[in-house]
């Protein structure tokens, strides 16, 4: 979570602890840091940040109180979300290895 909480002040240039559409569109065009964290991070709302056409309806969906503007407990909800999802995909693929390795 300290990389996404890194990434989430890179975005938020006016320091109030909020991402505005602008700030999220403005750094996604200009940080490369910022491109690569939401292409790696597991999130299909923050990778849809990536592209314009999506944009909106990630914004929605990220912004849980609808409030507007992303705040760090809804970036850090979806990063969390993101890395249960991981972690479920490597538990099943070790299940899925042992279990063929048994009928081996």
């Amino acid at each position: 979570l300290n990389d996404a909480r890194k990434v989430f002040l890179m975005i938020d240039k006016d320091e109030s602890g909020t991402l505005s559409k602008t700030e999220i569109v403005g750094a996604v065009k200009s940080n490369k840091q910022v491109k690569k964290f939401l292409n790696n991070c597991g999130d299909e709302n923050l990778q849809y940040l990536l592209m314009p056409s999506r944009l909106e309806k990630s914004l929605e969906a990220l912004d849980t109180d609808q409030s507007g503007e992303i705040e760090l407990p809804e970036w850090e909800s979806a990063i969390e979300n993101a890395l249960k999802q991981k972690l479920k995909a490597r538990a099943d693929e070790r299940a899925r290895k042992a279990e063929a390795a048994a009928r081996e």
